[in-house]
């Protein structure tokens, strides 16, 4: 798994590598993302959210959708910052299912954010409650 930048504004961005196909008999998830994000010399400001099947996950649920930020803001000084996630998700309906991650940065700075490093590997995983 290499390094990854986030090099546009406010676009969300499915990071490679960070793709879970699951099956699920429609019960609660447990979804954790844990993510290595590099920013260079400016503060950034950024966003990650877990995906099913190309809709953020919290919208199964009827959880409240805010357009930038849906999993939370984060903005780490210079350097490597770790980005974690886990929420439980409901209304994911049974079936065949891909999770994936995207993230956003916030500013036009010309440094980018850079998701992931070769020696520290996302973290992508699932698990459903019975």
């Amino acid at each position: 798994m290499g390094e990854f930048p986030l090099d546009v504004k406010e676009v969300w961005i499915t990071v490679p590598q960070g793709t879970v196909p699951f099956v699920s008999q429609g019960g609660p998830l447990l979804i954790n993302l844990d993510l290595s994000l590099y920013s260079a010399a400016t503060p950034q400001y950024f966003s990650c959210r877990p995906m099913v099947d190309g809709r953020w996950a919290g919208e199964y649920g009827g959880y409240p959708v805010a357009p930038l930020w849906t999993e939370g803001l984060n903005g780490p000084n210079p350097g490597w910052f770790a980005w974690r996630k886990t929420r439980v998700y409901t209304g994911i309906p049974a079936g065949n299912h891909t999770l994936t991650v995207q993230c956003l940065k916030f500013y036009e700075y010309p440094e980018d954010i850079v998701v992931g490093h070769p020696t520290v590997p996302h973290s992508v995983s699932v698990i459903e409650f019975h």
